[in-house]
């Protein structure tokens, strides 16, 4: 079924006796005829306006406002007027809004998906000369809001005498002021066009009648423009926002979605304590309101609402970024688009040893529902190949803004560092901190991050039980963002990655950047590293792992071996590499030629013409 399009409002708009209500007549019948779906409105004044008759001392203040008794003061210095003129405002510029989306209900249902005209003979412009609020008041504020709805405004512009000549009434005030004020506030308007309404009036509809139709094909002009740039959705729990996550996956999405921008629409599906969307950097954000329902509960609300969100946000692509603890949600059985898979955080197998649910069986059969898979490392594409044997794998690793490598700072450093996501089990945030109590190295062990509130108080606990002695020598900074994450990079000696499970390791590549050796279990997903600069140890060995910190720790002329293979590696990694292959896959998914389809010729399709 076709999307019905928001209809075209236009507002006709003059003061009394311009023939408004007449060219609004004559305008829904010419569009008519085009075939054009019109609803014509009249709505001059609110309710109290139609109701109550203006009291003789108003009319004959001089002010012009038309609105009885709560006429503006003239005296007010403030140009704000009584509290009731302004009530009377807000309450007109209500009622117009309200019965222009009744209009506009009226117009989407007739026209079934083809193209629709609201036409007024009274307009936001009409309210602001009517009260001639101050510039900054909430009535000035709340009329401009309407006329952003508003296509198009036809002014129809006549003379004194001639507003004389149609029975103008002296009493609502010289027609002068009237066109004055007018003058001031059309300034103010956008879409806003000027018609002489001195000529005849068969002359003054033609005219509205070409500036109307300009307006439809401006419309669907700018309608057609976006709907060539086709439309690809990204979605991912986690998110850049979110304190209890921020892992690497946000600052991930962010890099693609931007590459992706530069030939699509691109919307992002995240996460977050209130719904809603925003619109950053050409990129579309809109937030899933399920973070208030905690960090777990929270991802398989996620997973649970996305099929529903797919199938409301047309889109030509869907990016899915896995996750935990479920990893996939079914999304290729929710939509016809094509659906790309992106493993950054499927952890079901590690979940399974840790909490004995068997998470891993709805991840292994959500797998087979993919087409298209995308990992970060070749050990995860070997094991998905082996789970989906018909989905197309392709392997993209993580990117890093690039520098230039310091040689002066290879080999030194003032402590040891863990960077991430403050998660004790994944994370191995236990095995780091027995390893370096077994070992004693002589420099400091600094962890920066942040976690939900059970795992930083897991971590608190756990520092706290090894940090012995009056000095302690174990240090959690907390979350390090931006100019503090640089400068921990900068100043650390080597990075220990001591992860359980890992899908890339994004912040082992932030360190090799900066020219650091890597200290690591020896896991599959890891060994994109090797020979990089890399330390490994043999999986979950404690002791050694804190043997081989204990020599990076006391080896300066080693860091600085190893540290120069680092930052020679990580220039392998370019962020524009890597976005790339996303932008080309993408492009290959939907650059496919689709089969001809026969044109159907659509209601509204014969208006081109004026004549």
């Amino acid at each position: 079924m076709t999307r019905p399009h928001r209809p075209l409002l236009v507002a006709v708009s003059g003061p009394d006796g311009a023939g408004k209500s007449s060219l609004v007549g004559r305008l829904a019948a010419l569009l008519d005829e085009r075939e054009l779906t019109v609803v014509a409105l009249h709505c001059y004044g609110c309710f109290l306006c139609r109701g109550f008759r203006v009291p003789p001392e108003a009319a004959g203040t001089g002010t012009g406002g038309g609105g009885g008794g709560w006429a503006r003061r003239a005296t007010d210095p403030k140009r704000r007027g009584s509290r009731l003129h302004r009530a009377h405002a807000l309450l007109d510029a209500a009622e117009l809004a309200a019965r222009i989306a009744v209009a506009e209900g009226r117009a989407r249902r007739r026209a079934r998906g083809g193209e629709s005209v609201v036409l007024t003979d009274r307009g936001p412009l009409d309210g602001l000369v009517k009260f001639d609020p101050p510039a900054h008041s909430a009535a000035a504020a709340v009329f401009r809001r309407i006329a952003d709805r508003y296509g198009l405004t036809l002014l129809v512009e006549t003379g004194p005498d001639t507003l004389r000549d149609r029975g103008w009434e002296e009493g609502a005030g010289p027609p002068a002021l009237w066109w004055a004020r007018y003058r001031n506030w059309s300034q103010r308007l956008p879409r806003l066009a000027r018609i002489d309404g001195e000529r005849s009036r068969s002359r003054v509809a033609g005219e509205a009648l070409d500036r109307v139709l300009d307006a439809v094909r401006e419309r669907q002009r700018l309608r057609h423009t976006t709907l060539r740039r086709r439309h690809v959705v990204v979605s991912i729990y986690d998110d850049a926002e979110n304190p209890a996550y921020r892992g690497g996956g946000a600052l991930v999405v962010g890099k693609v979605a931007r590459r992706l921008a530069e030939d699509f629409r691109v919307t992002v599906v995240t996460a977050g304590r209130d719904g809603g969307s925003e619109e950053r950097d050409g990129i579309r954000y809109v937030r899933l309101p399920v973070c208030r329902a905690g960090p777990r509960a929270g991802q398989l609300l996620f997973l649970t609402l996305l099929p529903f969100v797919a199938r409301r946000i047309r889109h030509d692509l869907w990016l899915e970024s896995f996750t935990p603890p479920f990893s996939t949600s079914f999304l290729p059985l929710t939509t016809g688009a094509p659906v790309i898979g992106v493993d950054q955080g499927r952890s079901a197998e590690a979940l399974w040893r840790r909490y004995h649910i068997p998470f891993f069986l709805v991840e292994r059969l959500g797998l087979r529902c993919y087409r298209h898979i995308v990992v970060m490392n070749a050990a995860d594409g070997s094991e998905i190949r082996r789970r989906s044997p018909r989905a197309d794998v392709q392997v993209i690793a993580n990117g890093v803004d690039q520098r230039l490598l310091d040689e002066s700072r290879l080999g030194g450093g003032q402590f040891i560092l863990f960077l991430g996501r403050v998660d004790t089990w994944v994370k191995g945030l236990d095995l780091l901190l027995d390893a370096y109590e077994s070992a004693q190295p002589p420099l400091e062990l600094l962890i920066a991050g942040s976690g939900t509130p059970a795992e930083e108080r897991r971590l608190a606990a756990l520092v706290a039980a090894h940090a012995g002695g009056s000095k302690p020598r174990i240090h959690w900074v907390g979350y390090a963002e931006g100019d503090r994450k640089r400068q921990l990079l900068r100043d650390c000696a080597f990075l220990v990655v001591p992860s359980r499970h890992e899908t890339f390791g994004l912040v082992a590549l932030e360190g090799m950047a900066y020219g650091k050796p890597v200290l690591h279990f020896d896991l599959p997903a890891l060994r994109w590293m090797r020979d990089g600069g890399d330390v490994t140890v043999p999986p979950f060995d404690v002791a050694a792992f804190g043997r081989r910190m204990n020599e990076l720790a006391t080896d300066a002329a080693l860091r600085r071996r190893l540290g120069r293979r680092s930052g020679i590696a990580a220039q392998h990694y370019t962020w524009d590499e890597m976005t790339g292959r996303y932008l080309a896959l993408a492009h290959r998914l939907l650059d496919t030629p689709a089969p001809a389809r026969r044109p159907r010729r659509k209601r509204g399709a014969s208006w081109q013409s004026t004549r």
